[in-house]
């Protein structure tokens, strides 16, 4: 008999296996062929070693004919075993002569009778040859003898310790099924182990026949995926990388790398195999390239994927949004471009959950971290969502829950907390977040490093104290908090808009806050009760700013009930109570507002929010707010005249100027002595600190002088205060050690800088457009001038002046504040009673006709046309 056969494997450099064409329905038909008249060394197993050269001889069999074509013939069969007895011809060469020549086999004794069937004598040529030449099996055996381990001597896990993610070079010896193999691996000691693989990150079906006391099982396509792999793995040359024990800790897991592809891939790819969770963490080069073979599969419907159904996206299910609150560890609320607030689950995310507070007890936990590494990280911040799964209604969530992927740029929320140790992957094969893998490879890091909740170390405890308890209490915080200058704080909650609840984290405690000098309409606190007008919205508008962003504090006084009432900022410059005043949310609480320290700021924004109607004032009666600040027009107004320089430019239209008089000399004089009277004496007396608030002697950065200045606020993290130099108008942050107490006698001097605004005019700040460009033109008009200030009105120690250089003119229409609306850099306004004066109706006249001025030749703030419409009567 005689045929053609691919060699699917070399047993022995005597004995191979053949196998026919593919058949349907199953592998092709195989036969195990003998070479005759040859005899070559035996491979040894795990009772038996190997004779001398047997590997190596197989080998060179192996490597010559695994996967080719070749032709075969069988010459007879032993009645006994079955054992078919022939010839292999390659390209028309006889393979036992080939094997002989190389000196990987001996020449069997050949009966006479067969001597007709074999050229004896080339064999016998042969053989002589190669053992004059010593090739091969007549070389020294000492060299032929290979030390192979079939079983580990040590235990699994100190193996894979050993060689993890080390490539080694290996032979597939065997295969089970389509994901499990017997390979033989070369270790770098030139030794050799047996070792069963499981392939990473994917489960081929499974084929279990011959078990004792186990059912046989093959299921769908199992054969196939099998033979998909025998032709193209089976004895080949390949690279092993080993990536973790199974779980029975006798077999490993790893990838195959094989210079065609990647088997597991393309097993995938073919639907021949399922990628696995439980492993696909592990595999080398990460599960990207799995699972896209997969949704290839999935795509076409082929084999173990014919049934499948693609899920269906709903609508909505991709979005931008704003994060608005951090629920719990897992958990946020969203507001999407329409203003609308969604709630959403991390997908396959579970952070620790939050344990029931007792009173006096310190709760040992990583929610409050979960919590605070979401909320750093995302409140506020514009995210991109992507809806994975709703999860229905439960025991434990009695409403659907959306379920979704949050993304800040590029950057994977999820993925973050489960590196950092802080949430638990949900292991599930329907509902998936989109990065469900990476999910699972985060988790395997944050393990083996001991991250977080993974970490041998017990769990943080928090306990915090509630300094708003009863007054008693809060009455013992009062002068540690006023002391310490700003304080950093956590919006926890907004009550309402004017009252929060908030942390301190460097004190491990909590409080009740209430912003001073302001009044805000209540909200509806409980369901049923009614809220005052634009309550709601003052309480939604401070939500949105605040709610759980740092801030700083700064504790003026405490209210009846343990509550501390100060000032409030967002981002150490927005004042919280004034950005309510401007938004018409709040009004002035005069009693409490004049006791500020930063009472102009919120009079102006109070001020400034009437003009615009906004809000609260958008009801009021015109008539009835101009009877409450009418003047009397039959008498003259008294406007005062001073002589100033400006001494400190905070904006276009906000500055400080020094009055020229005889003061002025005083002050050169005080500040003379000051410096030589610290020139003896600059050091503060230990265990001074300074006060917010304080005159202090302060040493300038600019030019290292002694001034005097007061205390705005202390910086305890970087043991500095800010000051505002009381004679100049210019403030900065500077070190504790260049400031000390001021002695008495410099302190009988009036301060010199006194606040002044451009009056009848609004200049943008410098935050605004247009801004800068005002301050500069602003310091070009005044810099270096001798100037005629007008006084027209005074307001809460700030002047609204009227600048004019008498140099120039005393003309209105020349006075620095025209200058500024005729360049476009401010717009009017006359609703201030004082404006509407007979008076002042000529300087006001003048600056509209600036205005008109700036509006035809589209200069600056009008560049784009008249922005401001017919609203420049209410613009302050």
């Amino acid at each position: 008999m005689s045929g053609k056969a691919t060699v699917k494997s070399v047993l022995s450099a005597d004995m191979v296996v053949l196998s026919g064409r593919p058949r349907p329905g199953g592998p092709p038909a195989t036969r195990t062929l003998g070479l005759n008249y040859i005899q070559a060394p035996k491979l040894g197993n795990k009772d038996r070693a190997d004779e001398p050269f047997a590997f190596a001889a197989r080998n060179y069999l192996r490597k010559l004919l695994v996967g080719k074509e070749v032709m075969f013939r069988v010459d007879y069969t032993v009645p006994s075993t079955g054992r078919e007895y022939g010839a292999i011809f390659l390209n028309q060469e006889n393979i036992a002569h080939m094997l002989v020549r190389e000196g990987w086999a001996d020449v069997r004794e050949i009966r006479a009778s067969d001597a007709e069937n074999v050229d004896v004598e080339a064999l016998y040529s042969y053989k002589a040859e190669a053992q004059a030449a010593k090739r091969g099996i007549w070389a020294d055996s000492a060299s032929g003898i290979r030390k192979a381990h079939y079983n580990l001597e040590g235990d699994a896990e100190s193996f894979l310790e050993k060689y993890k993610g080390k490539p080694l070079q290996a032979i597939i010896e065997s295969i089970r099924d389509g994901s499990t193999v017997r390979a033989c691996l070369t270790l770098p000691n030139d030794e050799y182990q047996y070792l069963t693989l499981m392939i990473s990150g994917i489960r081929a079906p499974v084929i279990r026949q011959g078990v004792a006391n186990t059912d046989d099982l093959v299921e769908p396509f199992a054969e196939e995926a099998k033979f998909f792999v025998e032709s193209r793995l089976l004895q080949r040359e390949v690279r092993v990388i080993l990536e973790m024990v199974g779980q029975n800790g006798n077999n490993f897991f790893g990838s195959i790398q094989h210079p065609a592809g990647n088997i597991a891939e393309a097993l995938v790819a073919q639907g021949l195999a399922k990628v696995a969770d439980w492993s696909i963490t592990h595999v080398t080069g990460g599960p990207a390239a799995l699972r896209a073979a997969e949704r290839k599969a999935q795509a076409s419907k082929i084999r173990l994927w014919q049934a499948h159904v693609e899920k269906t996206k709903g609508k909505d299910n991709e979005f931008d949004a704003t994060v608005a609150r951090i629920m719990t560890g897992d958990t946020v609320i969203v507001r999407n471009a329409k203003g609308q607030e969604r709630k959403l689950r991390l997908s396959n995310i579970k952070a620790p959950m939050r344990l029931p507070q007792q009173k006096g007890v310190e709760i040992a936990s990583f929610d409050w971290e979960a919590k605070e590494f979401l909320r750093k990280r995302l409140i506020g911040k514009n995210v991109h969502v992507t809806i994975d799964y709703v999860k229905p209604p439960s025991d434990q969530f009695p409403e659907s829950t959306e379920c979704a992927t949050i993304k800040v740029g590029e950057i994977n929320v999820a993925e973050q907390l489960v590196l950092k140790g802080l949430a638990d992957v949900i292991k599930s094969r329907d509902d998936r977040s989109q990065y469900y893998d990476q999910l699972l490879v985060a988790e395997v890091k944050a393990k083996e490093e001991g991250k977080g909740k993974h970490s041998a170390k017990e769990p943080p405890k928090y306990k915090w104290s509630d300094a708003s308890e009863n007054a008693a209490k809060a009455k013992q915080f009062l002068p540690f908090f006023q002391r310490g200058g700003r304080t950093q704080a956590i919006v926890e909650y907004v009550a309402n808009g004017s009252r929060f609840k908030l942390i301190i984290p460097k004190e491990n405690c909590k409080m009740t806050f209430v912003l001073g000098g302001v009044r805000c309409p209540r909200a509806a606190g409980r369901p049923g009760e009614k809220a005052e007008p634009f309550g709601a919205e003052a309480l939604d508008f401070v939500a949105r700013r605040c709610q759980q962003r740092e801030v700083e504090i700064e504790i003026e006084s405490l209210d009846k009930t343990g509550g501390f009432i100060g000032s409030m900022w967002l981002n150490k410059t927005e004042n919280v109570a004034a950005l309510l005043l401007e938004e018409g949310l709040a009004s002035i609480h005069s009693y409490s507002a004049d006791q500020s320290k930063h009472s102009g700021i919120l009079y102006s924004a109070e001020r400034a929010a009437k003009q615009e109607r906004k809000n609260i004032w958008a009801n009021e009666d015109p008539n009835a707010v101009q009877e409450e600040e009418e003047v009397d027009t039959s008498k003259p107004i008294k406007k005062e005249y001073l002589d100033v320089v400006v001494s400190e430019i905070v904006s276009g239209g906000h500055f400080y100027v020094q009055v020229i008089n005889q003061n002025i000399q005083s002050l050169e004089k005080m500040m003379s002595d000051l410096g030589i009277h610290h020139k003896n004496a600059h050091s503060a007396p230990e265990n001074w600190k300074p006060r917010n608030g304080e005159i202090v002697s302060a040493k300038f950065t600019e030019d290292n002088q002694w001034y005097r200045a007061k205390i705005i606020r202390s910086v305890p993290e970087s043991k500095s205060v800010e000051v505002i130099y009381v004679d100049y108008g210019n403030s900065e942050t500077i070190p504790l050690t260049r400031v000390v107490p001021l002695p008495s006698q410099f302190s009988s001097l009036p301060q010199q800088a006194q606040e002044a605004v451009l009056s009848y005019v609004k200049v943008p700040e410098l935050k605004d457009d247009f801004g800068v460009e005002a301050a500069t033109r602003f310091r070009d008009l005044v810099g270096g001038r001798q100037l005629v200030g007008v006084v027209e009105q005074r307001e809460h120690n700030v002047m609204h002046l009227t600048l004019y250089d008498p140099k120039v003119s005393q003309d209105p229409d020349r006075s620095l504040n025209a200058e500024l609306v005729r360049d476009g850099l401010a717009t009017v306004f006359v609703k201030s009673r004082y404006a509407r004066h007979p008076g002042n109706q000529a300087l006001v006249s003048k600056f509209q006709e600036a205005t008109a001025l700036a509006k035809r030749e589209r200069l600056n703030l009008f560049e784009y046309g008249d922005n401001t419409a017919d609203d420049e009567d209410s613009r302050y």
